[in-house]
């Protein structure tokens, strides 16, 4: 097959698949619940859309103004709402103080389980100079206990600084 006859071949290629497109239609299924699904396979309960492969193509406006208030959603008004935002902001430094208290807390227990555990391997490697005391389970716990606090106070900090 020569270049010319791959060219006319391609260009026919390209025409039948635009065309098949064209023919297959767009249709439009709209749900019980109201939303919109476009396909370009027949679907039941569906509308094929007619379209005009070379009239003008129809560009979606971005919305401009806020959307319509959802049926069944309650309103509030400003000045419940700043109440609420208050009673919030209330709430999660009351939180933080708490988080604030239990991660000082963890610390100290930590701090004393160490120590203690010090002491144990202290007396441990004169009884037994060959071995050695790993740290223990609970004192694990503690750490992992004090990141939580840590991450939680963290959180929250950030929560209070959005409002």
């Amino acid at each position: 097959m020569g270049q010319k006859q791959l060219a006319i071949a391609s260009v026919l290629i390209v025409l039948l698949t635009t065309v098949t497109q064209a023919v297959a239609g767009i249709y439009k299924l709209v749900d019980e619940n109201g939303h919109v699904t476009y396909t370009n396979a027949p679907a039941k309960g569906g509308q094929k859309l007619r379209v005009d492969p070379a009239g003008p193509r129809v560009v979606a406006k971005a919305m401009t103004t806020a959307p319509l208030a959802v049926r069944g959603f309650p309103k509030v008004s400003d000045d419940q709402q700043k109440k609420r935002d208050v009673n919030r902001r209330q709430i999660l430094e009351n939180e933080l103080a708490a988080e604030t208290k239990l991660l000082a807390e963890m610390r100290r227990v930590l701090s004393e389980a160490t120590k203690n555990l010090k002491l144990v391997a202290a007396n441990h490697a004169q009884l037994w100079p060959d071995t050695h005391v790993s740290e223990d389970e609970s004192i694990k716990k503690l750490r992992n206990q004090i990141t939580l606090h840590e991450r939680n106070i963290t959180a929250l900090r950030i929560e209070l600084g959005n409002h």
